[in-house]
């Protein structure tokens, strides 16, 4: 089985969604295999040569959050977030379509703010110069990336909440 999105009412991003879930999976990939490289070599460097990689933590965590950032929209497409069930044999049929809603709308708006407040604050790490300690990098570019893909992921959301109610809840 592939790793695509298997919505049952079609994709969600319609002929986009393809291309997009296998860019944001390569990606997330090649940063993952980079983070493990770094690491690996890190390590060895210390132990074997008493010389560890320069900036290899500071190159390590922007890689997580570039990571993290590109696999939400991924995982909203696939429905693949972690969900808690132990009640939901609870729940009338006629409220679970409704608290659905509910669910995506509120993940849908926090979302949003941390997109809105990542991007202020991107905004303002650029008026202070933010750079890293060890190797300068600048930090903006990568609050932004993660800005973008918040609200990527919002917007997904939204969608996923019309395409539910086109296809019958």
């Amino acid at each position: 089985m592939s790793g695509l999105s298997t919505n049952p009412g079609g994709p969600i991003l319609g002929r986009w969604e393809k291309p997009f879930e296998m860019l944001l999976g390569s990606a997330t990939a090649l940063i993952l295999a980079c983070i493990m490289l770094i690491t690996c070599v890190d390590v060895a460097g210390r132990y074997i040569f008493n010389e560890p990689v320069p900036g290899a933590l500071e190159v390590t965590e922007f890689m997580m959050g570039a990571l993290i950032f590109a696999s939400l929209p991924m995982v909203t497409l696939r429905n693949q977030q972690v969900t808690i069930d132990l009640f939901e044999h609870l729940i009338p049929k006629s409220v679970k379509y409704a608290l659905h809603v509910l669910i995506q709308l509120a993940g849908s708006l926090c979302l949003a703010v941390i997109a809105w407040r990542l991007w202020v604050k991107a905004g303002q790490m650029i008026g202070q110069g933010d750079t890293t300690a060890v190797l300068q990098l600048k930090v903006w570019p990568l609050v932004y990336f993660m800005s973008v893909l918040a609200a990527v992921t919002a917007l997904i959301l939204l969608a996923m909440i019309r395409q539910h109610s086109t296809t019958g809840g």
